[in-house]
């Protein structure tokens, strides 16, 4: 059984302001560029769930770098297969 990815709320809401401001600010071959890099780190999560660095603050929650100033938090449930996208976190002062 393949591992299913889900979207919360709040993922898709910070997904959704990330490629608005993408949109604004850059051309649309930017804003391809960072939709692919996450459709593709989402297919390496499928595979490798536990690839990302563990956040410390709960079991299981992890983060990946999606870009240099985007970071993918998720959790990851093992019995149920399932990865649950918490947020993505655009951090403008990481450099």
């Amino acid at each position: 059984m393949a591992i299913q990815i889900e979207w919360s709320i709040k993922a898709e809401d910070t997904f959704e302001g990330i490629i608005a401001y993408l949109e604004k600010e850059f051309t649309q071959r930017e804003v391809a560029n960072f939709a692919n890099r996450v459709y593709e780190k989402l297919e390496l999560l499928r595979s490798f769930p536990k690839m990302g660095v563990p956040t410390g603050r709960k079991k299981s929650t992890y983060r990946t770098l999606i870009h240099k100033k985007v970071t993918l938090v998720y959790y990851y449930k093992p019995i149920k297969k399932e990865i649950v996208l918490i947020t993505f976190w655009d951090d403008p002062q990481r450099f």
